[in-house]
């Protein structure tokens, strides 16, 4: 809703589909180095320190501090500030998106509140309810690996519509998928489903 929302507002066009297939490949490359980068870090150093399983965020600065000293503490503080707003605005974004494209509301990021209220006061509404679960004292580290576990439990229901959107002539055109990217998203659906079974009980009776 997010990504293909703004390529309405900016009226993107098929010469803009290189340039979006270049950021999708470099971004997912990039976040997911970065990832593993995390967690390798993250079993090197903590696993020096006696940590074997993290279970408090004031963990995390131990992975940089024994290379960037205080300093190490300020980045990872400014990190996880970043990561965190940029996300809880992102989705917040998305869900207003949502709620006016399906009340058939005006939306648009770049109007003013006056001229798409609906659109506006759902994003304002999203961000302020979103930080109602932290004020009320909830653990922000389990909230986050439960929302991880509902959010990969609903991968089949976002993942299997794409099998068939992409195969659509009537939307893709000439640009539908091939044997290869078909089989990448069966790939990742079946991957979906898994996670799918599994990620509950394991949020629920796992350590």
């Amino acid at each position: 809703m997010f990504y293909s929302s703004r390529a309405i507002e900016d009226k993107w066009d098929e010469s803009h589909l290189s340039v979006n297939r270049a950021v999708a490949g470099l971004g997912m490359t990039f976040g997911g180095t970065i990832a593993v980068g995390a967690l390798v870090v993250a079993a090197l150093v903590l696993r020096a320190h006696g940590i074997e399983q993290i279970d408090d965020y004031h963990q995390l600065p131990l992975m940089l501090i024994p290379v960037f000293g205080y300093w190490g503490f300020v980045l990872m503080c400014a990190s996880l500030g970043i990561a965190c707003l940029g996300a809880a605005l992102e989705i917040s974004l998305q869900q207003a998106y949502l709620v006016a494209q399906g009340f058939g509301w005006n939306w648009s990021k770049n109007a003013r509140p006056k001229n798409n209220p609906g659109f506006s006061a759902t994003y304002s509404l999203a961000v302020l309810v979103g930080a109602v679960p932290i004020a009320a004292g909830l653990d922000p580290l389990k909230l986050t690996t439960l929302s991880m576990a509902l959010t990969a439990a609903s991968l089949p229901l976002t993942v299997v519509p794409f099998l068939f959107l992409m195969n659509d002539e009537r939307y893709v055109g000439e640009y539908r998928n091939g044997l290869i990217g078909n089989t990448a998203v069966l790939f990742v659906i079946g991957l979906g489903f898994v996670l799918a079974i599994v990620t509950i009980p394991l949020e629920i009776f796992g350590s």
